[in-house]
């Protein structure tokens, strides 16, 4: 009887031991892969960041073709012919725009860039006048070797490296363009079962459509920001108001921390233009008040649930995608988490991840 007993005890403990055993084996390789994930990021960034940035293109493209499609001119066969060519002209045509407003803003930029250095030593004794304060020395220390100038610099230097790697970006486009006609072929060849095979043609729509609506209403919203900004720094005579707007509509795209940047940095030129402490702390809220109109109220209501992400996320993945790839995973931080986490949802294993990046747990 005893020995049944204790043998009862063992069968009952050898399941238990036998999950922790998985658990910790799961949990194991999991972190392993991130590391090793997170490391070929790292690593490959000159080589993975033009290669993410052309997909977001190319799926950029096929939203605008399928826009065009429903559009009753281009609703017979030649107008679906046409539509991918009208968007590659259209998307590449607005890419030019811009890129040549950022090539013709250097110059200007670095002009401002040169007088906000050398007049930094001029905002620190403003900030001492103004407070009536004493900026203790290694404070002061500090803010002396802060430099502006190095963090516009890689902002810059991100575009740069974009515009320079721009053939490789459009060759890259083109040729996944010419693949996506052997995409059906290729899925069918992949995936055998219908039902999976339906479920992946619907994973790359949802990416496509949710991609293509967070990127159209974060640009639409942008130039309504950067608009407002240039009026403000227009209407207070505040020197570079295109530059300054131009800036808001650009760090727009960097969720928190670009709208921060945004007001700080025509705050702090006109610290050094403007002789009264008033102004400067009415363009401080009137500017403000703009980016937390736009970014609280405006674009929650146009976004609607379609950005399904913790804030902590975001932020979160921006510190990570901004530490692997600099400049440009910030700006590509939140379109790639939405890709991971509609990914993520596809799959049982990982829906509890998915869960865990939502906001609301709704995926």
């Amino acid at each position: 009887m005893e020995h049944l007993e204790k043998n009862i005890v063992i069968k009952e403990k050898n399941p238990i031991e036998k999950v922790y055993r998985t658990n910790f084996q799961m949990a194991f390789y999991f972190l392993a892969f991130m590391f090793l994930v997170v490391y070929s990021l790292s690593n490959l960034s000159n080589i993975l960041a033009p290669v993410a940035i052309s997909i977001l293109i190319w799926f950029l493209i096929n939203s605008l073709a399928n826009t065009i499609k429903k559009i009753p001119f281009f609703d017979s066969n030649f107008g679906h012919k046409i539509s991918i060519p009208i968007s590659v002209l259209i998307i590449f045509a607005s890419i030019f725009i811009i890129g040549n407003f950022i090539a013709s803003s250097l110059v200007e930029l670095s002009n401002v860039i040169v007088q906000f250095d050398s007049k930094f030593n001029i905002i620190v004794d403003k900030l001492s006048t103004i407070t009536g304060l004493d900026i203790p020395r290694n404070i002061e220390n500090f803010l002396e070797q802060f430099s502006v100038a190095n963090l516009l610099n890689n902002v810059l230097g991100a575009f740069s490296s974009i515009l320079s790697n721009s053939i490789q970006i459009i060759l890259y486009v083109l040729f996944l363009l010419i693949d996506q006609t052997f995409f059906n072929s290729k899925l069918n060849a992949l995936f055998k079962n219908y039902e999976t095979r339906m479920k992946a043609k619907e994973v790359l729509h949802k990416i496509s459509k949710t991609i293509s609506t967070y990127i159209s209403i974060t640009t639409i919203i942008s130039l309504f920001t950067g608009f407002l900004t240039y009026l403000v720094c227009e209407y207070f005579s505040l020197e570079g108001a295109i530059l300054w707007g131009f800036i808001a509509f650009l760090f727009n795209f960097i969720p928190t921390i670009g709208s921060i940047i945004a007001v700080l940095f025509p705050v702090l030129f006109s610290i050094i233009q403007f002789d009264s402490i008033t102004d400067v702390l009415i363009l401080l809220s009137v500017l403000a008040t703009v980016q937390f109109i736009v970014g609280n109220i405006l674009y929650p209501k146009l976004m609607g649930t379609k950005l399904n992400i913790s804030q902590f996320v975001v932020i979160f993945s921006l510190v990570i995608w901004g530490a692997m790839w600099g400049t440009v995973g910030m700006f590509l931080s939140v379109p790639l988490m939405m890709i991971i986490l509609i990914i993520l949802s596809q799959f049982e294993n990982t829906k509890a991840i998915a869960i865990l990046i939502s906001s609301d747990g709704k995926i």
